[in-house]
């Protein structure tokens, strides 16, 4: 069965990066200096909204269901409880374990919204695909640049820890705090620069207003 899952995973990651590939090149990047005028304004703002959704997918992670929940309980929900558990096991899986599950989400989306060529070059409409492209390649990396986050100081290359100091990654001593009980906070695991935005939300409010409606949270 761990096989069948690592095939899989792997396969996720060349469906997705072959798809990432394929519309970046559809949605403009055949379109001369507009185009990629374009995609490089969008990468920020990209980057930004790929670390808020992995604050979200984080919280919803932490905060409802269990492992046994169908499809996204193994995926997702169950490798973040063990990792609040055992926080060093990240640096030492795979990278199809590290990335697998949310490369195949990735790859979902994109033969979803199948992004095509637009008729005019340039305008909001390119910059917004472009965004939402740099959005889900950066959410299906993020567990990565967490992994980096856990790494022992003598593991981590020193491009790797003057990024960390930039905050262009994930600083180990700003992630740390959400490895402090009770887990509520700091979620976003890309770059952090959503965590400000994320630590202001009252997740405890939202979770009551949810569990009016018969969605319960379920702690680890």
């Amino acid at each position: 069965m761990h096989r069948i899952v690592t095939v899989l995973e792997t396969l996720g990651l060349l469906a997705c990066a072959l798809l990432l590939g394929q519309s970046f090149q559809a949605v403009g990047l055949q379109a001369g200096w507009a185009g990629v005028l374009c995609c490089g304004v969008a990468l920020p703002i990209g980057y930004y909204c790929a670390d808020l959704l992995s604050g979200l997918i984080h919280w919803v992670c932490d905060s409802f269901g269990d492992s046994h929940t169908p499809l996204w309980g193994p995926m997702l929900v169950a490798p973040f409880r063990r990792h609040h558990h055992a926080p060093g096991d990240i640096t030492r899986i795979s990278l199809s374990e590290n990335l697998g599950s949310s490369a195949i989400a990735g790859a979902a989306v994109l033969w979803l919204w199948a992004p095509q060529a637009l008729s005019a070059p340039g305008g909001v409409e390119m910059l917004f695909r472009f965004t939402g492209l740099w959005c889900i390649a950066f959410a299906v990396l993020s567990n990565r640049f967490h992994r980096w986050a856990h790494l022992p100081l003598a593991r981590r290359a020193r491009w790797m820890q003057q990024l960390q100091h930039w905050r262009i990654l994930l600083r180990p001593q700003e992630h740390a705090l959400h490895h402090r009980k009770p887990h509520r906070g700091n979620y976003c695991i890309l770059s952090g620069w959503a965590n400000p935005l994320c630590n202001r939300v009252p997740w405890a409010r939202v979770e009551a207003g949810l569990a009016r409606v018969g969605i319960r949270t379920n702690f680890d």
